[in-house]
């Protein structure tokens, strides 16, 4: 949802990317509603610059906006947005315990909808597991290094 043209989105993000990081941790995509094809294929393209394919402990996929459907409507948008991305819909990890708990398991797959105006209490189990996929790392983590020569995003 930009008034630039698509061409003109990926030269930013990608010239962005190159002249201010080295190596990135995590990769979150967020959508909602309908995936269109400009959508997943610019999706698509930063997924393949940025080795998904190699690299999936290090990708959060967010389906947003999501506080008003049922748990079904739920499941089948995370299938849905996992088919036209081609990811892995059980992609999860194990962290290790520490800091007094045990270990967790954190999935990278996330419906999520935080409603205006809602009470701490009922967005709490979400923002935690938010927070979760996207800060915490598995024991096995390798960066996904930024190879400003390998940029290809056209």
């Amino acid at each position: 949802d930009t008034e630039l043209p698509p061409k003109q989105v990926h030269h930013v993000i990608k010239n962005s990317v190159k002249m201010n990081m080295t190596y990135i941790d995590k990769v979150v995509i967020t959508c909602s509603g309908r995936i269109e094809e400009p959508h997943y294929k610019a999706i698509k393209k930063f997924m393949k610059w940025l080795t998904y394919e190699d690299h999936k402990h290090n990708f959060v996929f967010i389906w947003n906006k999501c506080d008003t459907l049922s748990d079904q409507e739920k499941a089948e948008g995370l299938v849905d947005m996992s088919s036209i991305l081609g990811t892995d819909l059980n992609m999860q990890f194990i962290a290790p315990s520490g800091y007094g708990r045990l270990d967790k398991s954190i999935k990278l797959n996330h419906c999520l909808g935080f409603a205006p105006g809602a009470p701490f209490e009922e967005v709490e189990k979400d923002l935690q597991s938010l927070k979760d996929a996207v800060f915490v790392r598995d024991v096995n983590h390798k960066r996904i290094p930024v190879d400003s020569e390998a940029c290809a995003i056209q």
